[in-house]
């Protein structure tokens, strides 16, 4: 533990003792004229609870420590009461308490919470001297947190000492303080009370966490989604950016005021078809090769009047030409073929092996395993219904996770949003079939139902999908966009989703295709700014960079020796700018 830190914690607790305490502690101790020894007194040194930083070191959630003052109660009513009340009746006006001298000294409290202030001398200003024997000053945690860009849902609170949601407490055992310190003090002395430290127990602190989330990521994506939200005048949208190869999780938003990317579930509409043509690859029921004649309109069980509709009659199609064109019929058809050749339990086992129905385990509380029936509570459409995205309820980040296992050439990633964890990974494709629906999906951005996905300059690949939602009658949708760049050696896959736009469009490849352009557009960007020029003999001018640049360029000229407070961009550092003897020394950043 930060042994700067103990001795601070340290040093606050022995003067506020000693300020409170003065009065309590002379009639204890006092036996005679002569008396030079006192008894050994303990304090406690509160432990920490661990911070939690972003990808670059941030600070996103951490301890700050005020000071408490109580009153014991029980002291006072085992003392002169009558001769105090007038103090305890100032003391309580002082601390702005509505009660009077004898409301509080008739309940059956033993302590009463006074206050809190930012300083020891702040609260010593509150307290009547003839009051000070029965007042102790505690020093306790209060946990501040970045709550801008969507961070809130991710963190969680800490309520009274009670981790809540997110982060916080998912990982609270990780977090939460392991035990208080104490510090055993002897005091000689008579008219001076000289306090002497006997013996010390360090405080063991709660470990810090370390976030795959980067802000500079979560912030362009928060951006992102506010504006889409409102031009489409939607109820919600949301965005997730993971790693394709290690599934960290690098920015997850959501305009909710609840975190709906594991709390919550949708139905993914078209965006499941290349799974479920990956499936029937890879089980055999398809060679690739096949070829199916859409006319607009299919009944997926003929004895039920029930038809799904596509929105243009595509003709024959292939495989690929079926995914690309996002067609129902064909995906329909892919589906009987399935239920025909493997069965509906197998297919339901295909489906599990992607992540369906179970939590991805990512470390956020309270994660949902989302909606997949057995097929034994199957109807006799569900088979077709949920090929192409229906009947099925899959948090955003479970359905990611799944799609990127296309992504990342067959092997499902376990999404993680705590950097240090190691990527776990299991194979479920072939490379072949990967490749294949791969392809595909490039080819849904370069001439099918995701145009507005394509990015000058990078190539993308990925899926839309529309899922109607039937509400007061009315029809209403979720659009749906999850790709990943570049298509050849994909870096991140990202999901973005509008629920219920309003503005006119709806379709995916017309809501939420242009908002990943968008949000690829600015990633790309983001790399590419503050172009890295330094020179070696002073020390160069870091304000206006983002940390991410700053701890570059320091990195070019050997500096290790980082000091960094505050989120954003760097404000003040020092060494100033220009300095020459900055070699050696630790550098401080100031980030607003």
């Amino acid at each position: 533990m930060n042994s700067k830190l103990i001795s601070s914690r340290l040093k606050f607790l022995t003067f506020a003792f000693l300020c409170f305490s003065v009065g309590a502690f002379v009639l204890l101790s006092l036996r005679s004229f002569n008396v030079t020894v006192g008894p050994l007194w303990t304090i406690r040194i509160p432990a920490s609870r661990g911070k939690i930083l972003d990808a670059q070191g941030r600070l996103c959630a951490y301890d700050e420590f005020v000071n408490v003052a109580y009153l014991d109660l029980d002291y006072v009513r085992s003392s002169n009461s009558d001769r105090l009340k007038p103090y305890l009746g100032l003391l309580l006006r002082n601390f702005k308490i509505e009660k009077t001298a004898e409301e509080v000294l008739s309940s059956r409290s033993r302590f009463l919470r006074l206050g809190e202030g930012p300083s020891r001398d702040e609260i010593l200003k509150l307290v009547p001297t003839e009051m000070l024997p029965f007042v102790s000053v505690e020093l306790e945690a209060r946990r501040k947190r970045f709550t801008e860009f969507g961070m809130d849902k991710i963190l969680g609170l800490v309520i009274a000492d009670r981790a809540v949601g997110g982060v916080e407490e998912a990982l609270d055992a990780q977090l939460r303080g392991k035990r208080d310190g104490k510090a055993f003090l002897k005091f000689s002395g008579f008219v001076n009370l000289l306090p002497e430290l006997v013996f010390l127990r360090d405080p063991v602190d709660g470990k810090d966490v370390r976030l795959t989330i980067d802000l500079d990521l979560q912030r362009i994506c928060y951006e992102e989604i506010v504006r889409a939200k409102e031009q489409n005048r939607a109820v919600g949208a949301g965005a997730i950016v993971m790693e394709t190869k290690t599934g960290k999780i690098r920015a997850m938003v959501t305009t909710r005021n609840w975190n709906d990317t594991v709390l919550g579930y949708i139905e993914p509409g078209s965006a499941l078809k290349p799974i479920v043509y990956a499936i029937a690859i890879e089980s055999g029921v398809l060679k690739g090769n096949e070829v199916f004649q859409c006319t607009g309109q299919i009944k997926p069980v003929p004895e039920l009047d029930i038809t799904v509709r596509d929105i243009d009659a595509h003709g024959t199609v292939d495989v690929k030409e079926a995914l690309v064109h996002s067609c129902n019929s064909a995906t329909i058809m892919i589906a009987r073929l399935i239920k025909e050749k493997i069965g509906e339990e197998a297919y339901y086992e295909w489906l599990k092996k992607f992540g369906f129905g179970e939590k991805t385990g990512v470390e956020i509380a309270g994660e949902i395993s989302g909606v997949l029936r057995k097929p034994s509570q199957w109807s006799k459409i569900d088979f077709a219904m949920i090929s192409i995205g229906h009947g099925i309820g899959t948090p955003p980040l479970q359905f990611l996770a799944a799609f990127n296992t296309l992504a990342n050439s067959g092997k499902y990633v376990r999404p993680t949003i705590v950097e240090e964890n190691t990527p776990v990974e299991k194979r479920v494709l072939s490379e072949e079939t990967s490749r294949f629906i791969r392809e595909a999906l490039q080819a849904v951005v370069s001439q099918g139902t995701g145009k507005k996905a394509n990015v000058l300059g990078v190539n993308v690949a990925g899926k839309t999908g529309t899922a109607q939602k039937l509400a007061d009658g009315k029809d209403r949708y979720f659009s749906i966009f999850v790709g990943y760049f570049p298509s050849e050696d994909p870096l991140y896959t990202i999901m973005v989703y509008v629920d219920e736009p309003s503005a006119g469009a709806y379709l995916a490849g017309e809501v939420a295709a242009p908002i990943f352009a968008s949000i690829v557009k600015r990633l790309i960007q983001l790399r590419k700014e503050h172009p890295l020029s330094v020179t070696t003999h002073a020390m160069p001018d870091l304000r206006g960079l983002t940390l991410r640049d700053a701890l570059l360029i320091l990195q070019q000229l050997g500096i290790s020796d980082v000091r960094i407070e505050g989120v954003g961009k760097v404000s003040e550092q020092y060494p100033e700018p220009g300095a020459i003897d900055f070699k050696g020394k630790t550098v401080f950043l100031k980030l607003q």
